[in-house]
């Protein structure tokens, strides 16, 4: 009572007359009491017309004997159909032999106070509520009518049943197996993953217009990595996780609380994301207590978004976003299992590589005076140092070209090459020294741009002079652009030209490669990659412009 006191106005009610007057006399109020008052009271409010309060507990209520006799109903009760009464009747007929049948508590000594039971009729979900009428018999403890107190949970049971839904939708979203995805690479995963997540969030929650953003953790910028009926970023176009400045998007992913937005048009936090968004509901993706990023949804009608939706993409959300942390996981394990093995190579080669260097140094000093042995000593030597450098190139990992230095040594120029323009855009210092080497050697014309800015100043003046580039290869991640806003740039500049990204070890934070391969994009490269490979994919992309 004290607990309650401290937020609802409490009235009690000393005896059954007291209770009987209340009840006539607020309307609307809550009635708490036991299941012996709760008949006491039904029955005198039976046999007093004037009494109307108990007409709208539940959404019906009646009597039952244990004879399958309806006593007595309220009004609500009399409204339902015929098949839902036979239904309320049998179960509260079973309630008393159940009441009947049970013994008391060994513990306390009391009867059981109620059953719950609950069915279906009319298409619709029901649930009843039963409880001891006072006895008419002799015997105390037998009981020979119930009351009942039935419930429409339709809509209850309708969410629950989406909650489930949503459970296994997100349950299989995460359900990565082995089998399946060892066969994919990086970005075929992310496809798989992205193809999933666009079908459930169709078919469990409704919704056609929405993006998913993450968080890099280099720069803290929300970036896109997923889009389905929204126009994506301009080029150049920056949220942050802040209050204000980055529309809701930023807003949620700085306060991790979601934003309900009914009118886009009267919302001053609202940016343009879909072209005729009428409304918005945006919640955080969160991976235990951090927000890695923003889950957006865009309706082009007015409140199209309620509480219920708000919940559902809640916890959906979550499925997404411990499904992309567990794709991250797998290409920081490639990563640093690539690397770990590379340096346990290097370490078990370099004592053998050292000892046939040094025989072979021996044994060309012995012999000086006989040239063609001493030649061939030499040749052994420089093999040993190959091997030795094409280990610490795999050891590089990301950061080399593969069998680059046996390229520019023995390969030949290339007839398919020669005078082609390819812009190569890199922050990797080594990478681009090794591409535009490579390209070079084969004939191509190359012009190299260390950053993102100076990739899309270069592709704007050389289509301002008309002399578009015959290929664009970019890395995915540069500090200032995207290699998606590059590769958005280029096409929107000369849509003919074909584009390779590259990304290390199928690292693709903002699922570019995904996004681009849908709009066109020739292929991908994931470092460290072969010299070979990457040649073949230039030939390729200019052999089919």
């Amino acid at each position: 009572m004290e607990s309650l006191r401290s937020i609802f106005e409490i009235v009690e009610a000393k005896d059954q007359a007291a209770a009987q007057q209340l009840v006539q006399d607020e309307a609307g109020a809550m009635l708490l009491c036991s299941a012996d008052a709760l008949s006491a009271l039904v029955e005198r409010s039976a046999e007093d017309a004037s009494t109307a309060a108990v007409h709208e507990i539940g959404d019906g209520m009646g009597i039952v004997d244990a004879d399958g006799n309806l006593k007595w109903t309220n009004v609500k009760l009399r409204q339902f159909s015929q098949q839902v009464r036979r239904q309320f009747v049998d179960m509260c007929r079973e309630s008393v032999s159940l009441f009947n049948e049970a013994a008391p508590d060994a513990s306390t000594g009391d009867q059981h106070q109620n059953h719950r039971f609950s069915f279906e009729a009319d298409s619709r979900h029901y649930e009843l509520v039963t409880s001891r009428a006072s006895s008419g018999t002799s015997d105390p403890d037998q009981v020979d009518a119930v009351i009942g107190v039935l419930w429409d949970v339709t809509r209850t049971r309708h969410l629950l049943d989406k909650l489930d839904a949503i459970d296994a939708a997100g349950s299989a979203l995460m359900k990565l197996e082995a089998s399946e995805i060892t066969k994919l690479n990086a970005a075929e995963r992310l496809d798989m993953l992205e193809q999933k997540i666009a079908r459930y969030v169709h078919d469990l929650l409704g919704f056609d217009n929405f993006e998913l953003r993450l968080v890099d953790r280099e720069t803290g910028r929300l970036e896109l990595v997923m889009a389905v009926g929204i126009t994506a970023d301009r080029i150049g176009e920056v949220i942050n996780p802040e209050l204000q400045g980055s529309g809701i998007t930023g807003h949620v992913a700085a306060t991790g609380q979601s934003y309900l937005c009914p009118n886009v048009k009267e919302d001053p936090l609202y940016r343009e994301g879909l072209d005729n968004a009428a409304s918005s509901l945006t919640v955080p993706l969160r991976l235990h207590d951090e927000v890695i990023g923003v889950f957006n949804i865009e309706s082009a009608k007015l409140n199209g978004f309620d509480e219920n939706d708000r919940r559902f993409a809640t916890i959906f959300g979550r499925y997404i976003a411990m499904a992309m942390n567990i794709l991250d996981l797998l290409v920081a394990e490639r990563f640093t299992t690539n690397e770990q093995m590379s340096q346990t190579v290097l370490g078990e080669l370099s004592e053998p590589l050292t000892e046939i260097t040094g025989y072979a140094e021996t044994l060309r000093d012995e012999h000086l005076a006989d040239p063609k042995i001493r030649k061939q000593l030499d040749q052994i030597i420089e093999a040993a140092g190959r091997i030795r450098r094409r280990v610490e190139s795999c050891t590089a990992g990301p950061r080399t070209i593969l069998g680059a230095e046996h390229e520019l040594h023995w390969g030949e120029p290339d007839p398919a090459m020669k005078g082609k323009r390819v812009l190569v855009a890199d922050d990797d210092d080594r990478i681009l020294k090794s591409v535009t080497e490579l390209l070079t050697h084969k004939g191509c014309d190359v012009t190299s741009c260390a950053t993102g800015l100076e990739t899309l100043d270069t592709l704007k003046a050389a289509n301002g002079n008309h002399a578009d580039f015959d290929l664009v290869i970019s890395d995915i991640k540069m500090p200032d652009h995207s290699g998606y806003e590059v590769f958005l740039a280029s096409k929107e500049l000369s849509p003919d030209t074909p584009i390779i990204l590259m990304t290390g070890f199928g690292y693709d934070p903002h699922h570019s490669i995904v996004r681009a391969s849908q709009q066109g994009l020739h292929s991908f490269l994931f470092k460290p990659f072969k010299a070979t490979q990457l040649l073949e994919e230039v030939k390729k992309a200019l052999t089919a412009k």
